[in-house]
């Protein structure tokens, strides 16, 4: 009965707990993955615990989660979810790790949009110093897709260090102190107009020459392959072979994917094309 009760009581005490909201308790244990912790306010028989991954105590670099935290510290977390079978919290200290930050996080809004500066471009993406944020936290980020609807070969290609931008806010990350930001979102998909425009025959130019085919721009924004085997009847083993890049040449559309953003292209029987021999 005394179990029954106990566990009854933890139950009702987990159901209170709201993903995103922030909690607070003592450091029990320090273990090589996790550090973890008693909740507090809970008042029934036994104990509420919370684990927080060696990667949620903190966003500073660590090699051992005791540097990060000790047994007997106080913390303040933000809750991630809960294990119902196991019965415990699953938290994020680095998402509490800085409230002035924390604060102007929770004050943004998915869908709406925000400015900053770009503070560095790196291959992977984009960092942003967002206006009003905390000094120097550089919290906005945006990924390479996210840069624009055109095809680009690395960042720097779209923005430039020092750079004002303003994006749509995608995502908001207390656990990572980011804010996603697409500058794309804010302009017109340019692949919509030609969703219906299976068979049309347009001028385009070559962009890029791949081993396997060619990109071709049909509108700004818009480019698509047209594969080795789309340029004439018989095989062609390169491009090259056939076209240059900035060559202005006819294209058919053949197929258009809304979802992955590509056209599919040929330039099989078309006039103005092939003017070089294979």
């Amino acid at each position: 009965m005394t179990e029954s009760k106990s566990t009854d009581a933890l139950k009702n005490f987990l159901n209170t707990l709201r993903a995103g909201e922030a909690r607070t308790g003592r450091v029990m244990s320090v273990e090589d993955r996790e550090a973890l912790v008693e909740l507090d306010g809970f008042s029934g028989p036994g104990k509420a615990l919370g684990r927080i991954p060696r990667g949620d105590l903190t966003r500073k670099a660590i090699g051992h989660p005791s540097e990060a935290v000790s047994i007997g510290q106080r913390l303040t977390f933000e809750v991630i979810g809960v294990d119902w079978q196991q019965e415990h919290v699953w938290a994020s200290a680095s998402a509490c790790e800085d409230p002035a930050l924390r604060a102007f996080l929770l004050g943004l809004q998915l869908c709406t949009t925000h400015q900053g500066r770009v503070q560095s471009v790196h291959n992977f993406g984009v960092f942003v110093n967002l206006d009003g944020e905390p000094a120097d936290q550089c919290t906005g980020f945006i990924r390479g897709p996210e840069l624009s609807w055109r095809r680009i070969d690395h960042p720097a290609d779209a923005v430039t260090a020092g750079q004002r931008v303003v994006g749509e806010i995608i995502d908001v990350d207390t656990r990572r102190g980011q804010v996603q930001l697409s500058l794309k979102a804010l302009h017109e998909n340019p692949f919509v107009p030609f969703a219906d425009q299976a068979g049309l025959v347009t001028a385009g130019q070559v962009t890029k020459l791949i081993p396997f085919g060619a990109f071709v721009r049909i509108a700004d924004g818009v480019e698509g392959l047209v594969h080795n085997t789309e340029f004439r009847d018989e095989p062609v083993e390169h491009p090259g072979h056939i076209v240059s890049e900035g060559d202005e040449i006819t294209v058919r559309i053949v197929e258009v994917d809304l979802v992955r953003h590509r056209v599919t292209l040929s330039a099989r029987n078309l006039p103005q094309n092939g003017k070089r021999s294979s």
